[in-house]
């Protein structure tokens, strides 16, 4: 009996080997996690953020120049009037002044001559060596003295008139050089021309 025993016993042992399960410490787990990234396409850009599209930029408007004033003329002109002599009362000096007439109208004071001024011409100014190109200018004679007093208005690259005055003695060999007395500035698109002695 002993024989057939262990025979049994044997194959009782190997049937239970090959039917023996893995312990559940030794069964396999869910699959780890892929460690490799995919290639996730990235969102669509939002057209109302403040980088737009090339091809869609938004520009300023161009700045609008103002419109330029219309150019204003100044009409010059000058004017004569007594003015006392606290040297000689009986024969009162003349007070010349420089008027401007536009929409702000100025007088310019030129100062006090012995002698009525008497407004030189184009001719008269070359003859008598005025300035070239001016504007408009007198002579006053003193003829008790035998000295002129020469004044001419320059109109200097539209911006200002310039006032040039000079002496001429009748005994000397040259006359006098002009020099400037005053400038007075002109605004911005203006325009001078000599209007006629009233």
């Amino acid at each position: 009996m002993k024989p057939s025993y262990l025979l049994l016993g044997g194959a009782a042992l190997l049937l239970a080997a090959c039917n023996q399960t893995a312990p559940v410490a030794e069964q396999p787990t869910t699959a780890p996690a892929s460690t490799t990234t995919t290639n996730v396409p990235a969102p669509p850009p939002n057209l109302d953020s403040a980088a737009a599209p090339a091809d869609k930029v938004a520009t300023a408007p161009a700045p609008v120049a103002p419109a330029l004033r219309e150019a204003e003329t100044l009409k010059a002109t000058f004017r004569f009037k007594p003015a006392p002599n606290a040297d000689d009362p009986s024969h009162p000096k003349t007070n010349a002044r420089l008027l401007l007439q536009g929409a702000k109208p100025l007088e310019i004071d030129l100062g006090n001559f012995a002698g009525k001024p008497d407004v030189v011409d184009a001719n008269k100014a070359k003859q008598a060596g005025f300035p070239s190109g001016m504007l408009m200018g007198f002579r006053s004679y003193h003829a008790a003295s035998g000295t002129s007093s020469d004044l001419a208005v320059l109109n200097v690259d539209g911006r200002r008139l310039r006032i040039v005055q000079r002496r001429v003695e009748e005994t000397a060999a040259e006359p006098g050089t002009f020099e400037t007395s005053r400038e007075i500035p002109l605004p911005a698109n203006t325009a001078v021309v000599a209007a006629p002695l009233k």
